[in-house]
């Protein structure tokens, strides 16, 4: 894997990234799923998700050996959180529940070897191929190649947003629009005014620093496609369930209605 993988290829020059998050795929599958939809990067989710640590890295794995961009999403600041995901596999982390520039600074260093970070050197480096550079060439590419984003969920979130974009070593900001909406008091109310002036400000500070901005969690495309217009550039467009069920629904109620009409 180069140190422009698919996410930075979908970004550049302007560009949108779509990531498709994976809920119910087998996990060596699903990044070819991804791909063959025309995504650009895959959401593998060690938050909420059900997956084990190993069922995430054959699903990280697999991403790797396709040139898909496995983005992680991990359960906490602590390092151990983001060491684990990147030995095995992982080529960006999402850090959850981000408030303050100084969260940000501390997720940024988990992420990057020293003198940027704190990383830890790992046995391998399944982003590189198993066969080992040399030590500062690895920690050279994995440094410029890793992805580090962080979610605003709150209100204090927003309200930090442009001390946030400023850090070294944050490239994405993130929000997470469900949590945001409950979070104001607004839960699934996208549209409100507090939530669209959250989000300006957001996208602004992104605009300010060079970072780009994202989101998950809108389905409404029409909305989107606003907030697209407005920079966010990294768009969680849903996960393979939210996909599979109005389709499948949708196929089922069919075919019963056709069946009906030639029974009768």
């Amino acid at each position: 894997m180069s140190a422009s993988h698919s996410l930075d290829k979908a970004l550049a020059d302007g560009g949108v990234a779509l990531g498709l998050g994976q809920r119910g795929f087998r996990e060596e599958l699903f990044p070819q799923v991804a791909r063959d939809c025309g995504y650009d990067w895959v959401f593998i989710d060690l938050e909420h998700g059900p997956m084990s640590q190993s069922q995430a890295s054959a699903a990280m794995l697999g991403a790797l050996q396709i040139g898909m961009t496995p983005i992680v999403r991990v359960g906490g600041h602590e390092a151990f959180h983001a060491y684990r995901a990147l030995t095995n596999g992982a080529a960006g982390i999402i850090f959850p529940h981000v408030e303050n520039a100084e969260d940000a600074a501390r997720c940024a260093a988990h992420c990057r070897f020293a003198p940027q970070g704190d990383r830890g050197v790992p046995a391998f480096f399944p982003q590189l191929g198993l066969a080992k550079p040399p030590l500062d060439e690895a920690i050279a590419a994995l440094n410029a190649m890793t992805r580090v984003v962080v979610m605003l969920e709150s209100a204090q979130a927003v309200s930090q947003a442009d001390a946030i974009a400023a850090v070294d070593g944050v490239d994405i900001l993130f929000v997470g629009a469900s949590d945001l909406t409950v979070e104001l008091g607004l839960p699934g109310d996208y549209r409100n005014p507090a939530v669209t002036d959250a989000l300006d400000r957001i996208a602004q500070a992104c605009a300010r620093h060079g970072k780009v901005a994202g989101i998950g969690g809108i389905k409404d495309e029409a909305l989107l496609g606003e907030l697209i217009a407005k920079g966010f550039r990294f768009i969680l467009a849903g996960n393979d369930l939210d996909l599979f069920m109005p389709a499948g629904k949708a196929r089922a109620e069919g075919l019963r209605t056709l069946a009906r009409k030639v029974t009768r």
